[in-house]
């Protein structure tokens, strides 16, 4: 192994720092100095001075590297004597006496620098920055006690303590369990090294973590180096990434979208498509292959020059390919951005189409049925103005006539004729109109104008107005103080056409009862009758337009149009509410308006 390669492997293992390096360099060159100056001490008389210098660089390296301390202790005592004995046979004078007392004062000072240097405090400061530094959670332990020294933030987070806290923390505080500790112990005394033994450690909180645990002892300083890995964490990122992984692939399998991969070169390294049976193949034909197995030559061209846009620009890139498929023609909308692998080198793109072919349709359908609704609202305005405009002078003339038939001296049986006319034609024009207002409720937006509206006065003003009292026993029994928001002209119609069929369908007695009940979200307006009633089968059909009843009845006589409750019911839901019935054949029947309190 080169030097170079021996370097990098010591500092990806955390040997040492930057910090290190310098120590190294300030090391070596105090030694050199030391040397230097015993070298030439004779010519300066610096007998005194020069092994003094020999202090420093020993005081050093006990502090900074004590594993090694000895070792340049010893090599500079062994310069500093040759040196000497080099210097005493040039002939100048050296006494052996004081060289030997020099010898002696660097052992001692490297003694009780060494000594001194195993204080917990002082070991702290000389490897808390490797530990700090470490990319991984670390620890530093006392090989006696197991109290801890320093630890990583990394191990301080696993531990749901700080960094600070941790130091001098007692072992009991942190191996939950005696056994383990007693094992840790037993191994680290006979080999001096554990790898990935797993333990199991008390958290801040009290909650035991599951780790593996490696550990080295640095002998010099009595203590344990300790790497910890927090299996269970990686246990629970692994489930929920398999979680997730398998909610993704579901959710990818159940989808009509297209998904794949390509790597760099084009070839498709992922192919997920439902419908790919429905077209005969499945998508394992196409892993590791190109693009032109799917796709006819110059499409996929095209494709493998987004591809490479995508990757040129790294960044995603979307466009439209149109393409026929069992002879109909699909519009696919794809989008490919590219992606990287764990070492952060592209790897190629990730992509998916969308068969977007049916959402072009109903667009154009949504447009073809709104210029189909503007065609047949025009068609509705010109049929109505078509309509109301012969009828109008048609009943104005009528009514003239019979008015005064003497005055054009026509006839008893004449006149009859002609009031007759006038009676169908004042029917047809009644149904017109309401005609009409169906068709502007059903296709176009309607305005409402909210109010608020005292109810009791309302539902009166529909029985006055419509001479309703005189046809039947009318009872208002709506409180005085009830008063309701809504548009007082479309209720006032809901209101006159319940009331109206209450009337028309009824039997003597008639009578007609107009009730209110309220909650804390509705409004109910009630009518009641004691009428003809409604069979059960035919309930749900009344508010269908044009319905009247029975074939029988089909007549429109009395002015009725099979309109009123449908138009009612529109006027009701424009509000949010609904009108509901409930009927005995023969009892009478009860309609019952619901409208919100805040409409």
């Amino acid at each position: 192994m080169s030097l170079s390669r021996c370097l990098s492997s010591h500092f990806r293992e955390d040997l040492f720092t930057g910090t290190d390096i310098v120590k190294m360099i300030v090391l070596v060159s105090f030694s050199a100095i030391s040397l230097m100056l015993t070298a030439i001490a004779p010519d300066y008389s610096a007998y005194l001075i020069c092994p003094l210098i020999y202090c420093i660089p020993i005081l050093l390296a006990a502090l900074w590297f004590p594993r090694q301390g000895l070792w340049v202790t010893a090599f500079l005592i062994t310069g500093f004597a040759l040196i000497r004995t080099y210097l005493s046979v040039l002939g100048f004078t050296i006494d052996p006496v004081m060289t030997g007392l020099h010898t002696m004062i660097f052992f001692w000072v490297f003694g009780v620098t060494t000594l001194f240097s195993q204080d917990s405090n002082l070991i702290a400061s000389r490897c808390r920055r490797i530990v700090e530094e470490a990319r991984d959670a670390k620890f530093l332990c006392d090989s006696e006690t197991l109290r801890l020294v320093c630890a990583s933030r990394q191990c301080a987070d696993i531990l749901g303590y700080t960094a600070q806290e941790l130091v001098g923390i007692p072992a009991e505080m942190i191996w939950a369990d005696e056994v383990d500790k007693v094992r840790f112990i037993e191994e680290m005394k006979l080999e001096g090294y554990i790898g990935n033994m797993e333990m199991t450690l008390r958290a801040h909180n009290g909650d035991a973590r599951t780790v593996l645990l490696s550990c080295r002892a640095l002998v010099p300083e009595n203590l344990f180096e300790c790497t910890v890995v927090d299996t269970g964490r990686l246990q629970d990122e692994n489930k929920d990434l398999i979680r997730s992984n398998g909610r993704l692939m579901e959710l990818i399998q159940q989808s009509n979208d297209i998904f794949f991969m390509q790597d760099t070169a084009g070839r498709i390294l992922h192919f997920s498509w439902l419908r790919s049976p429905d077209y005969g193949f499945s998508p394992d034909e196409v892993v590791g292959r190109d693009m032109d197995c799917l796709l006819p030559e110059d499409l996929a061209a095209q494709h493998m020059e987004q591809v490479r846009k995508a990757i040129e620009e790294q960044k995603s890139v979307s466009y439209d390919l149109d393409l026929v498929i069992a002879d109909a023609r699909h519009t696919f909308s794809v989008t490919v951005a590219p992606y990287t692998g764990a070492d952060g080198v592209l790897s190629g793109v990730v992509g998916s189409a969308r068969d977007t072919t049916e959402v072009r349709r109903q667009r154009l359908a949504c447009r073809q049925m709104s210029w189909e609704v503007d065609q047949w609202k025009g068609l509705v305005t010109t049929l109505s103005h078509e309509l109301r405009t012969p009828l109008q002078p048609l009943i104005g003339y009528l009514q003239i006539i019979v008015e005064d038939p003497g005055y054009y001296g026509l006839p008893g049986e004449t006149e009859k004729l002609l009031r007759t006319c006038l009676e169908c034609a004042g029917q047809e024009q009644a149904v017109v109109e309401k005609v009409v207002e169906l068709s502007l409720l059903t296709m176009d937006y309607v305005d409402l104008t909210i109010q608020d509206i005292p109810l009791r006065r309302l539902a009166g003003s529909v029985v006055s107005a419509g001479g309703y009292d005189t046809k039947a026993q009318i009872y208002n029994e709506i409180p005085e103080d009830v008063r309701i928001w809504g548009d007082p002209d479309r209720l006032y119609m809901a209101v006159e056409c319940l009331v109206s069929n209450a009337v028309k369908y009824n039997e003597p007695p008639e009578k007609v009862w107009i009730r209110y009940a309220g909650s804390n979200e509705n409004h109910y307006i009630m009518v009641c009758d004691n009428g003809i009633g409604i069979p059960g089968d035919i309930i749900e059909s009344i508010f269908r337009p044009f319905y009247i009843g029975s074939t029988e009845k089909r007549g429109r006589k009395d002015g009725r149009t099979g309109l009123g409750l449908s138009i009612a019911n529109k006027y009701i839901l424009l509000h949010g509410g609904e009108i509901t019935v409930t009927s005995a054949v023969g009892e009478g029947s009860t309609f019952t308006i619901r409208i919100p309190r805040e409409v």
